[in-house]
C-alpha cells in the first residue's frame, strides 16, 4: 500500500513539474511577444513624430506663399494652354450641318461639331 501511494505522489509531482515547466515556458513566449509589441509601438510612435514634424516643415506659410508664388504667377503657360475663343470647337446651329448618325438604323440624330486642327506655330 505504502508503495502505490508513493508511485502515485511520483506520479503526480512529475505531472506538476511538466506542467510548471510548460506554462513557464508559454508565459516567456508572452513575455517576449508583448515586449516586441512594446518595441514596435515605440518605432510607431517616433515615426509618428517625425511625420508631424515633416508635415508641420512642409506645411509652413512662407513656404507655402513660396511655392504659390512659383507656380502660379511666374510659370509661362504652354503654347496649348492657351488659345483664343475662334479656335473652340462650336456647337453648329444650321439644321443642315446636323448629320444623322446611323441614319439608316434608328435615325438618331446627334448634334456634331465642327473640328479643330491645331497648326505648330499658332497660338
Amino acid at each position: 500500500m505504502m508503495r502505490r501511494s508513493m508511485t502515485l505522489w511520483l506520479l503526480l509531482a512529475t505531472c506538476a513539474g511538466i506542467s510548471l515547466f510548460l506554462i513557464k515556458h508559454e508565459v516567456q513566449e508572452r513575455e517576449d511577444r508583448l515586449n516586441a509589441l512594446h518595441r514596435e509601438i515605440l518605432a510607431d510612435q517616433e515615426a509618428i513624430q517625425v511625420l508631424n514634424a515633416e508635415w508641420s516643415y512642409l506645411n509652413r506659410p512662407d513656404r507655402l506663399e513660396h511655392l504659390i508664388r512659383e507656380f502660379s504667377e511666374n510659370r509661362t503657360a504652354n503654347r496649348l494652354q492657351l488659345t483664343s475663343v475662334d479656335m473652340l470647337p462650336q456647337l453648329l446651329s444650321d439644321p443642315d450641318d446636323l448629320h444623322l448618325a446611323n441614319s439608316g438604323d434608328n435615325g438618331i440624330v446627334l448634334p456634331m461639331i465642327r473640328p479643330v486642327s491645331i497648326k505648330a506655330g499658332e497660338q
